[in-house]
Parts: C-alpha cells; sequence; structure tokens
C-alpha cells in the first residue's frame, strides 16, 4: 500500500487517473476543510455551505481529467470553488434570504430587544473585524480570505482569480486599508 501523503496534489491526480481512488480521497482529505472554510466566507450558513462544497467536490471529480498537471492543483480546486460559491448565490440567495425574514417576522421574534448582555457580546473585536471583512467588495475579500486564511501566495490568487498577480497585490492593499478604516471608525484600533 502506498503511502499517499507524500505525494504531491499534481502526482496525485496522475495517480487517480490511472486507476488509484485512494489517490482522489488523499486529495479529498487535503482539501476538505480547506475548501469548506473558503466557502463559509461566500455562504455563512453551514448547510448551504456544505452543499456547495458537495457540489465543488463532483466537479472536481467528473472534471479532473482535464486538470492540466503542469499547472498548481490548490489554484484549479480553489477557482472551482469560488465558482461554485458565485453560482449558488445567484441561484438561492435572495430566495433564501425572504424566505428566512418571512419566518422571521412571522415567529413574533424580531419584537424582542436584545439584553445590554447581548449588545456587549456582539460588539466584540472579533466580530468587528469579521464585519469589516464582511463589508468589503467581494474582489478584494476574496483577495484577503485566500491570502490570510488559506496562505496562498499572490501568484497562486491570481491564477484562481485569472488576473496578474500585480492586481492582486493592489486589491490585497485596497482590502487592508478598507478594513483599517472600519476598524478604526469602530474605535478598535
Amino acid at each position: 500500500m502506498k503511502d499517499f501523503k507524500r505525494f504531491t496534489d499534481e502526482e496525485l491526480v496522475q495517480l487517480y487517473r490511472n486507476g488509484s481512488d485512494q489517490a482522489f480521497t488523499e486529495l479529498y482529505v487535503r482539501y476538505e476543510r480547506k475548501l469548506k472554510r473558503l466557502i463559509f466566507y461566500y455562504i455563512p450558513n453551514t448547510d448551504e455551505a456544505d452543499d456547495v462544497f458537495h457540489d465543488t467536490v463532483m466537479r472536481v471529480f467528473r472534471h479532473i481529467d482535464t486538470f492540466n498537471v503542469k499547472r498548481s492543483f490548490s489554484s484549479w480546486i480553489y477557482q472551482i470553488a469560488v465558482n461554485c460559491s458565485k453560482n449558488y448565490i445567484g441561484r438561492h440567495r435572495r430566495e433564501s434570504r425572504l424566505l428566512d425574514e418571512e419566518r422571521y417576522r412571522l415567529s413574533g421574534e424580531y419584537h424582542q430587544s436584545l439584553s445590554p448582555e447581548d449588545i456587549c457580546i456582539s460588539n466584540n473585536d472579533l466580530e468587528e473585524f469579521n464585519r469589516a471583512i464582511e463589508q468589503l467588495k467581494e474582489r478584494f475579500r476574496i483577495v484577503f480570505v485566500l491570502r490570510h486564511d488559506h496562505k496562498l501566495k499572490y501568484a497562486e490568487i491570481a491564477g484562481v482569480l485569472k488576473c496578474s498577480e500585480r492586481t492582486v497585490k493592489w486589491r490585497m492593499e485596497k482590502a487592508l486599508e478598507k478594513i483599517a478604516q472600519y476598524l478604526s471608525e469602530k474605535g478598535i484600533i
């Protein structure tokens, strides 16, 4: 039995193409958490993000024969996850949000006010930082997430987003400026 952990992603793709199902399983294990976190930034609902994750895995499985092993597998799989997330948002978010708002309105809970303790807890620094990230335009947010959460290099991010490395660096600079501005306005920094 082979030790699949020692192979690169691209080598695992080749092994899978040559009939090793274990190679695909290793790729799945390597990317499951990373992809779920990335998708969750787009779709902050665990069940919905899981659906998009499974859609991503199925697309990877169906199209792995089209992957060019001379390129970066991580860039390719992240790009699929980003595209699946965007597609999901386009199809389902508006409808889902309206249903959730209607359920909330009908439940009567919207009449209840928050306690002072709830207000203090909801205003902690981490939540403000997350809000700062959420308020970024998508093109800035995805660069920030891929760089800081997924530790991708600028060249890899450029490959995922299909733009120049210079553009990625500029977007990162703007993302950091916007986050700092938001946190400064909130009195956190």
